[in-house]
């Protein structure tokens, strides 16, 4: 009906990051798809498509996977895509963002060897600031792409590509690399970064290790 049509367009107009409370935006603009679906039955559907395939892309590139066959009494962790839209300094739209993640929440306990992952506390970071503050130093700010990916697995873990895309009979992915999704990614991630840190000098600085510094040579900067 005619007033089914405008409820639809007019929730089509409601953005969460664009409006506030009670607010609507004043155009058409892109949603971010919560499922696969969603981003089949988007306006852009194209567009998040390209994004999964780049994604794929990608962790194929980093030796994230490898095809194999499919191992007899295991069962692969499904896996799907989360969608995000990248924006500019201005706020427009950069990129169209697909992320392929494991169904973590689904893993066994043989599936993992440790959750673990320390985080720093804020009190911390202040202090940090206001070092740099006081000695006249810079802070900078670095975006690890593909971060959990860069850490090896530490135990067999198979997976099923997203729906829609389709192995030969009998054949899996197994991780070569941590994948976003899985309960030990963030942990993995760490324990690779301090051992990068450690290896070209940084120690760490107190007990919860998520702080290090680089002692040089007196007198070098």
């Amino acid at each position: 009906t005619c007033m089914s049509a405008l409820l639809t367009f007019a929730c089509l107009l409601m953005t969460n990051s664009q409006q506030h409370e009670h607010g609507y935006v004043s155009e058409l603009a892109p949603i971010e798809p919560k499922t696969q679906l969603e981003a089949r039955a988007s306006p852009q559907a194209l567009k998040w498509k390209i994004a999964e395939q780049i994604e794929l892309k990608t962790i194929w590139d980093m030796g994230t996977f490898k095809v194999v066959d499919k191992p007899r009494h295991v069962i692969p962790l499904p896996s799907r895509f989360t969608y995000k839209l990248k924006l500019d300094e201005a706020g427009n739209i950069a990129r169209f963002k697909a992320r392929l993640v494991a169904r973590g929440d689904l893993q066994t306990t043989d599936e993992y060897s440790s959750t673990f992952s320390p985080t720093s506390r804020f009190t911390a970071i202040r202090t940090i600031v206001s070092i740099a503050t006081q000695e006249n130093m810079q802070l900078k700010h670095w975006d690890i792409t593909g971060a959990f990916m860069t850490a090896d697995i530490d135990t067999d873990l198979y997976m099923e590509l997203p729906p829609g895309y389709t192995l030969p009979e009998g054949k899996c992915i197994k991780l070569q690399k941590s994948l976003y999704g899985l309960k030990q990614s963030s942990g993995l991630f760490h324990a690779n970064l301090e051992k990068w840190l450690l290896a070209y000098g940084f120690q760490p600085v107190g007990a919860d290790r998520v702080i290090f510094r680089l002692q040089k040579p007196s007198g070098e900067k």
